[in-house]
């Protein structure tokens, strides 16, 4: 008798126990993700349940744009569920979002690899840049040496030229003076 009147308690604690929500329930109900996570993390009991398991990898960290969002740890938190409650109510949809999340996690890796390797040539891209930045510069300052030694071959030439009409000019009358009759010479 004894016996039976304590099997009822219990099995009456327990359906008491299952049908009052949990304080982490109560932060889902209200959507205080936060809190929520904070309470899922400090109660360890929390993953001996299906049902709080399969909220906390659904709505508490298996929702995009909710602050709390962590596709691996819902993964993870939905893996859980199925291995420690392989026959819950939750298995098909649960199987379902891992599969969905797997996808996600497949495209985060995908995209922060491409994001990597575009930041990789950006990298190249500016080191490029920056060489053929030098390579300008230094042509710019020999370009700017080479125009200076022009200036003063110019010069030289102009100088030079003016020079050798100088030098043809006295040519030119050396040559009248030679050219000139010698009838006005005095015999030598």
């Amino acid at each position: 008798m004894i016996r039976r009147t304590l099997a009822a308690v219990i099995a009456a604690l327990v359906a008491v126990a299952c049908t009052h929500p949990t304080q982490f329930e109560r932060y889902i109900s209200r959507q205080q993700w936060t809190d929520a996570a904070r309470e899922f993390a400090a109660d360890s009991s929390l993953r001996n349940n299906d049902r709080t398991l399969y909220q906390a990898g659904v709505q508490l960290f298996g929702t995009p744009k909710i602050v709390t969002y962590d596709p691996l740890k819902s993964h993870d938190l939905l893996s859980s569920l199925l291995t420690k409650f392989p026959n819950t109510e939750y298995r098909v949809d649960a199987k379902g979002r891992m599969l969905l999340i797997d996808e996600v996690l497949h495209a985060q890796r995908a995209a922060a690899d491409r994001q990597q390797e575009l930041e990789s040539q950006v990298a190249q891209l500016t080191k490029d840049s920056r060489a053929l930045r030098a390579r300008i510069d230094s042509g710019s300052v020999q370009t700017d040496s080479l125009r200076s030694a022009l200036g003063r071959v110019e010069a030289d030439r102009r100088e030079k030229d003016e020079q050798l009409k100088a030098l043809r000019l006295e040519l030119q009358r050396l040559k009248e003076i030679d050219l000139k009759p010698r009838s006005s010479r005095p015999p030598a």
